[in-house]
C-alpha cells in the first residue's frame, strides 16, 4: 500500500484528531476514508457516499428473484431466523398440488409476494433526493441554531425537509417502500424520523415527485460545481440552500 504525507495547520490536524477519535479510528483511517470519499464523489459528480459501488446492471426474471428468494428464505430456516410470518401451512400445501399437478392457471400464486421491480432509474432517483436533502440539512445545521432563518425563504424548514412519498400512487409508493428499506439498513439515517409512526411512516399523502424533481433540477448543477471547483467542502452556503428551495413551484423568498 502507497504512503501519503502531508503537511496540515494545526488547527486542521486537532479537529481531524478529535473526528476520529469520536468514531474511534486511527488518524490514519479517518483520513483515509476522507480522502476516497472525496474520490467517489469526485468520479460521480453527486454525493453518493452511501450508494451502492458502481457495478453492472443485473436484471432477474420473477422466476429468477422467485429461486433466490426461496433460497435466502431456506437459509433463514436452517438457522432458526425465518419469522412465522413467512410461513403457513396450508399455503405451502396447496402451491405443492399446483406444482404437482401442473394447473397452470393456478401457478401465477406462485409469484404474488414477488413485486413489481424498482428499475435502477428510480433506484437512482432515490439516491438522488435522499443524498440532496442530505445535503441540505447538514448545511443548515453547519449554519447554526439560526440556519434557516438565513436561507430567507419562506417555511424554509418545511421545504427544506424530507417529508416521503405519496402512498395512494403506485410509483410513489414504491419508491417509499425502497427508501425506507435504505434508511433501515443502515443508508441515510438521518431520515428515520421521516419513516416514524409520528410521519406515518412516510406517508405523505401528496405526490411529491413534481417537487423533488424541481430541486434536483437545480441542486445537481450547484452540487457538479461545487465538485469542479475543487473547494469541496460537503456544504452548502444559505444562497445555495436558497436557490434549491425557490426552485418548489409557489415557495417565495422572504420579502416577496
Amino acid at each position: 500500500m502507497a504512503t501519503v504525507t502531508i503537511r496540515l495547520k494545526d488547527e486542521v490536524k486537532a479537529r481531524i484528531d478529535e473526528a476520529a477519535d469520536a468514531r474511534g479510528i486511527q488518524v490514519s483511517d479517518f483520513v483515509r476514508e476522507a480522502l476516497e470519499m472525496y474520490l467517489r464523489l469526485e468520479a460521480s459528480g453527486d454525493v453518493g457516499v452511501d450508494r451502492p459501488d458502481q457495478a453492472e446492471e443485473v436484471s432477474l426474471t420473477p422466476y429468477q428473484r422467485k429461486v433466490l428468494q426461496l433460497l435466502h428464505r431456506n437459509l433463514l430456516a436452517t438457522r432458526g431466523g425465518l419469522d412465522d410470518s413467512y410461513y403457513d401451512h396450508d399455503q405451502e400445501v396447496q402451491a405443492l398440488k399446483v406444482l404437482e399437478n401442473g394447473y397452470v392457471g393456478e401457478y401465477p400464486a406462485e409469484f404474488i409476494d414477488i413485486s413489481e421491480p424498482t428499475s435502477r432509474a428510480e433506484c437512482e432517483l432515490v439516491w438522488d433526493i435522499l443524498d440532496m436533502f442530505r445535503v441540505i440539512q447538514f448545511s443548515v445545521k453547519k449554519l447554526g441554531k439560526d440556519g434557516w432563518d438565513q436561507v430567507k425563504v419562506k417555511d424554509a424548514e418545511y421545504y427544506g425537509t424530507f417529508k416521503g412519498f405519496d402512498f395512494n400512487d403506485s410509483d410513489e409508493s414504491r419508491l417509499a417502500n425502497y427508501a425506507e428499506f435504505l434508511v433501515k439498513s443502515g443508508r441515510w439515517t438521518e431520515q428515520e424520523a421521516a419513516f416514524s409512526p409520528q410521519n406515518d411512516r412516510g406517508n405523505s399523502h401528496s405526490q411529491m415527485l413534481p417537487q423533488y424533481r424541481a430541486m434536483l433540477r437545480v441542486f445537481k448543477p450547484l452540487w457538479r460545481q461545487r465538485l469542479r471547483g475543487g473547494g469541496y467542502s460537503g456544504f452548502f452556503s444559505a444562497q445555495d440552500v436558497q436557490k434549491v428551495l425557490l426552485a418548489i413551484p409557489g415557495v417565495q423568498a422572504e420579502g416577496e
